[in-house]
């Protein structure tokens, strides 16, 4: 009998172990769509003046990255904080998230915030403070960056599989701005070049460790600005399609449950052998 109660907590423990990162990654998607309900439902509480006056701030701000110019840092060597640049923080300043990014060929829909400092970087997408805001506009590059991935959550774990031609979404106040991939490169962390704004395009850089768990690359999937047709059929998935993450949830409960109940049975069933034989 102890022999099979010690074969019991094994599995129940190796089974907790196995399933933790399907179970941090459920928690993680939640809280991420979570904060995509909760900005879109404060976007709809604004004024016309309001969101007028929060674009024309964005394109002020875009305007003087482009007049100064200023040198980019890698996000993930240099551990950034975040800075005292208040006509950064400002702008587009309607909550802790500034905009969402859709990828409908991964299946991601995440946040994104202001800055890249750790704690930004933990929770979802940070826009790179040198770069323009993600608005859209004749020669602008904004740039985003996120984690290959996290044990809690995956991110930009699956960057790679964007390819030319795919699309993805930027959702900024009322606005949705479309991003084709034009190309995807592998360059050294100090290689920065590939982040400048060019005069006739509007870009933005997705950027990311490479290789997976190794990172001594980083990946840039870099998309221009097509027209956006609401409802377009390349929008595969719901933004809150929360469907397959409760299967997956009541999936991993069930055989907890399983386990626990397995094992109590075990237990009651051997002290119940215990007694009679005293």
């Amino acid at each position: 009998m102890k022999k099979k109660l010690l074969i019991i907590g094994v599995f129940v423990c190796g089974f907790l172990i196995f399933s933790y990162p399907f179970l941090a990654n459920y928690v993680s998607t939640t809280t991420h769509i979570k904060e995509v309900k909760t900005y879109d439902k404060s976007v709809e509480l604004l004024t016309s003046k309001k969101k007028k006056d929060l674009t024309e701030e964005a394109e002020r701000y875009n305007q003087k990255v482009k007049d100064e110019r200023i040198d980019f840092v890698d996000p993930f060597e240099k551990k950034p904080t975040k800075t005292k640049n208040k006509s950064y923080y400002d702008a587009l300043n309607i909550g802790e998230v500034m905009a969402t990014l859709e990828i409908p060929k991964i299946e991601m829909t995440l946040p994104i915030y202001h800055g890249t400092s750790e704690e930004v970087l933990s929770r979802g997408v940070g826009h790179m403070e040198n770069s323009a805001l993600p608005i859209g506009g004749k020669g602008t590059h904004s740039v985003l960056t996120g984690h290959r991935g996290l044990p809690s959550a995956k991110l930009f774990r699956d960057l790679d599989k964007l390819k030319k031609g795919d699309e993805f979404f930027i959702h900024v106040l009322d606005k949705t701005y479309a991003y084709e991939v034009t190309t995807e490169r592998i360059v050294l962390p100090d290689e920065t070049e590939w982040l400048i704004q060019e005069p006739d395009k509007e870009q933005v850089t997705l950027l990311t460790c490479e290789p997976y768990m190794i990172n001594t690359h980083r990946l840039l999937v870099t998309g221009e600005r097509v027209p956006y047709e609401k409802g377009a059929p390349e929008v595969k998935v719901s933004r809150y399609d929360t469907k397959k993450l409760m299967y997956i949830k009541w999936g991993i409960v069930s055989a907890i449950l399983i386990g626990i109940i397995s094992g109590l049975y075990i237990v009651i069933r051997y002290l119940k052998q215990k007694r009679r034989g005293n």
